[in-house]
């Protein structure tokens, strides 16, 4: 064998080393992405069920990414947008809102959306709450009438009594 030869030889060794190692680092920066924090966002509410004109206090975390801008919108039972605001997390990625439930709000379920940029990536989470409306039931109306007649005949006692007086 002569000089040229391994000299060859160790040159393509030498490349396929080369090669070796960048598919290596490659699959090493591949796994280490996949291993970064889950991307997401998490939403609460402070109660399960509102009536029209509760106040809604709402509490997110953005995970992975700290002082995110959240886009987040509240469409009620029908879909229509009732409520869109940004807000800030802060440096450990938590937000807050508080907001109205129109006293016109109906029964059903509200969708409540919040969007931020996360490590490049648009992450988008929705929470359901309920809204109730409340509603006369089968008893209510019996007992209106009850109370209706009730007032009639105190009142009524009240003046006859007032007429004996003079």
């Amino acid at each position: 064998m002569n000089y040229h030869t391994l000299s060859v030889f160790h040159e393509a060794s030498h490349n396929r080393l080369l090669f070796l190692a960048a598919v290596v680092l490659l699959a090493l920066q591949v796994s280490n992405s996949f291993a970064q924090e889950e991307q997401s966002i998490v939403i609460t509410t402070n109660k399960a069920h509102y009536v029209p004109g509760d106040i809604v206090t709402l509490n997110g975390t953005v995970s992975g990414q700290p002082n995110a801008l959240v886009a987040l919108q509240i469409k009620d039972s029908s879909g229509n947008l009732i409520l869109i605001r940004t807000v800030s997390s802060d440096q450990n990625g938590n937000f807050a809102l508080q907001f109205k439930l129109p006293p016109t709000a109906t029964s059903g379920d509200f969708n409540i959306i919040a969007s931020a940029k996360v490590n490049g990536f648009i992450v988008t989470q929705t929470k359901i709450m309920t809204a109730t409306v409340p509603e006369f039931g089968p008893i209510t109306m019996p007992l209106f009438g009850v109370s209706l007649v009730l007032t009639v005949v105190i009142f009524a006692m009240a003046n006859k009594s007032k007429n004996l007086h003079y």
